[in-house]
């Protein structure tokens, strides 16, 4: 008996401490949901000294599941679960300012990262439909879709001043929501 009772404690010390793991993971990364803006207190990461900004916004377009199994044929097992997730990570953005439309302006680089993730579950939806196995035909419909993004990303800085151009902010806020609503049955 006291040996079940030593591996029951042993079994829920692991499990506690799985958890805490999975926990302070999960704490540190903020997946795109319609439902929750960020917030100053998200940007946790620490200062770079070298990049010169009020605040860098660090996101990620993941395939999941992040491994695939993909034989000598180039063909995906299990190709049919693939989706798209946009992550926010707290420890690589960070910020020196506190301004709201400085916010604002951040949070549109996340939602331009939800946009193309958008744009990649349609494509892999469309590659789906007919039977689309290939490994190199979904990372080329990734890989483009990124570098979009990425563009487009550069392009938004470059016409608001990393923000500082309020009109214009607002009127890439008003484009990317209506773009976002146009792709609304791709998201999660």
């Amino acid at each position: 008996m006291k040996h079940y009772v030593s591996l029951l404690i042993i079994f829920l010390t692991l499990f506690a401490f799985s958890q805490d793991k999975n926990a302070s993971e999960n704490d540190s990364i903020i997946s795109w949901n319609n439902e929750r803006a960020l917030q100053w207190s998200d940007f946790q990461g620490k200062l770079n000294p070298e990049v010169f900004a009020f605040a860098v916004t660090s996101y990620k377009i993941e395939i999941i599941p992040e491994h695939v199994i993909v034989d000598q044929d180039d063909n995906i097992q299990n190709y049919d679960v693939l989706n798209v997730v946009t992550n926010f990570y707290k420890y690589h953005s960070w910020t020196v300012s506190t301004d709201n439309d400085l916010l604002k302006h951040e949070q549109l680089h996340f939602d331009i990262a939800e946009l193309f993730a958008r744009k990649i579950r349609k494509r892999f939806s469309e590659l789906k439909s007919t039977n689309e196995k290939g490994f190199s035909t979904y990372w080329k419909a990734y890989n483009t879709l990124w570098i979009a993004c990425r563009k487009l990303q550069k392009q938004y800085d470059a016409e608001t001043n990393h923000g500082v151009k309020k009109v214009e902010n607002l009127k890439w806020i008003e484009k990317i929501i209506h773009d976002l609503d146009t792709l609304k049955h791709f998201s999660t």
